[in-house]
C-alpha cells in the first residue's frame, strides 16, 4: 500500500508547541521583543493599530424616508461629533420610534443623499503571548514565533476570538442551568468546558453571565452569525452539526479544570493549516523535555485516529490493519481503508480520506 499522510489535530498532555502570535492582517505594528528572550502568557510581544475605515450607513431607509432630503433634519447628533457604538445618530425622537443607531465608535463625516457615513475609530491591539516559552523568530510588523512547553488541543472550528482565562467544567445539568440558578462565582470569567451542542441559550447566558469564552463540540450552522458575534471566544471541538465530544478531548481537557488556559479560537482559512487550539502552560523537568511534533506523520498501526465523517463522525479508535487492497463499502464504493476499533469496541473498515491522527 502506498504511504498515506492523513491530516493532523494535535491531542497531547505534553508536546512542545511552535506557536506563531501575530496581529491582525490589516493592522500595522512594532515588535516588543527580541529573538531568544522569554516571555510569560501575559506578556505583550506586539503592538499595534487597525486602520480605521468609513461605514455607509442607510439611514433614510431604516427610518421609512421618502425623500432623503428629509434627514439632515432628523440627525440627533452634528457633523464631526464623535459617537459610541449604540449611541443614536437620527430619528423624530432620541427615546423611542424609529431611530438609527451607530454600530461602531466613530465620527460623524457626512450626511447626504439619506445616508450617514461614520469614520470609525482606529482600534488599538495588544498582543499577549498567550504561553510562556521562548521567542525563536521575528516576524517583522507582525508578530513573533515563540516555542513552550504545556497541553495542545486543536478543535475543528473558531470565531476568530482569543483570550487567556481560567478553565471550568460546566454543571453537571449544563450551561443553561445558570439562567434558574443561583450563579457560582467559580464561573466568573471563565472559559467554560461543555460536552454539550451550543444553542442560542447557551449564547445568551454567556452573555449574560460574563463567561470568557466557551469549548464545545458543536453548534447549529443556523447559530453561525451569532457566534461570530460573540465578544469572547468560541471553539468547537467536533464542528457544525449535533456532534458530542469525544470522550478523550474531553478527558484531555477536563484535568485542568481551575487552571488557566489560553483558547485561540481561530477562524479556519483554505489558505493556511492553523487550528483553533487550546494550550495548557505546564513545567516540564529536563529530562521529559518533549520531541518536536512531526507534521509528515504517517499512517500506521496502533495510531490513534479521528473520524472526520459520517456514520462514525467525532469517534476515536486505534487502527488494526492497513489493507493493501480497497475494500467494498456497504455504501457500494470500494476505496482505501483503515481497519480500526473504535473505543465502543466495535471493529471496521474507514476509508482513510475519513481519518485525521491525534498526532502527539
Amino acid at each position: 500500500m502506498t504511504t498515506y499522510y492523513p491530516d493532523q489535530r494535535y491531542a497531547a498532555n505534553l508536546t512542545l508547541i511552535r506557536r506563531e502570535c501575530v496581529l491582525p492582517e490589516e493592522a500595522a505594528g512594532q515588535i516588543n521583543v527580541g529573538e531568544g528572550k522569554r516571555v510569560d502568557v501575559r506578556d505583550v510581544v506586539a503592538r499595534g493599530q487597525v486602520p480605521n475605515r468609513h461605514i455607509i450607513i442607510d439611514a433614510a431607509k431604516r427610518l421609512g424616508l421618502r425623500n432623503p432630503d428629509e434627514l439632515p433634519a432628523l440627525m440627533q447628533v452634528d457633523l464631526g461629533v464623535a459617537v459610541d457604538e449604540q449611541q443614536v445618530l437620527a430619528g423624530k425622537n432620541p427615546k423611542r420610534g424609529k431611530r438609527v443607531f451607530a454600530p461602531v465608535r466613530g465620527i460623524v463625516m457626512a450626511v447626504q443623499d439619506g445616508t450617514i457615513i461614520l469614520q470609525q475609530m482606529p482600534q488599538k491591539v495588544e498582543l499577549e503571548a498567550g504561553v510562556r516559552g521562548r521567542v525563536t523568530g521575528i516576524i517583522p510588523g507582525r508578530g513573533v514565533v515563540i516555542e513552550a512547553v504545556g497541553a495542545q488541543m486543536q478543535g475543528v472550528w473558531g470565531n476568530d476570538k482569543r483570550s487567556i482565562a481560567t478553565l471550568r467544567i460546566e454543571p453537571e445539568d449544563g450551561i443553561e442551568t445558570f439562567v434558574a440558578s443561583e450563579f457560582d462565582l467559580r464561573f466568573v470569567g471563565a472559559v467554560i468546558l461543555t460536552t454539550r451542542p451550543i444553542s442560542q441559550m447557551t449564547l445568551d447566558v454567556m452573555r449574560e453571565r460574563n463567561f470568557v469564552g466557551i469549548i464545545a463540540p458543536s453548534a447549529d450552522a443556523s447559530l453561525l452569525d451569532s457566534l461570530l458575534a460573540a465578544k469572547g471566544p468560541i471553539l468547537l471541538t467536533e464542528g457544525f452539526g449535533g456532534a458530542k465530544m469525544s470522550l478523550s478531548v474531553f478527558r484531555l481537557l477536563a484535568q485542568y479544570d481551575g487552571q488557566q488556559v489560553t483558547v485561540d479560537a481561530h477562524l479556519p482559512s483554505r489558505w493556511e493549516a492553523r487550528r483553533p487550539e487550546v494550550i495548557v502552560n505546564l513545567a516540564a523537568r529536563a529530562d521529559e523535555r518533549p520531541a518536536r511534533p512531526n507534521p509528515m506523520l504517517a499512517l500506521r498501526q496502533n495510531m490513534t485516529v479521528r473520524v472526520t465523517r459520517d456514520p462514525y463522525a467525532g469517534q476515536t479508535g486505534k487502527v488494526l490493519d492497513l489493507p493493501k487492497s480497497p475494500v467494498l463499502l456497504p455504501n457500494g464504493l470500494r476505496v482505501l481503508c483503515a481497519r480500526v476499533e473504535l473505543v465502543a469496541g466495535e471493529v471496521t473498515h474507514i476509508p482513510l480520506a475519513n481519518l485525521e491522527v491525534l498526532g502527539r
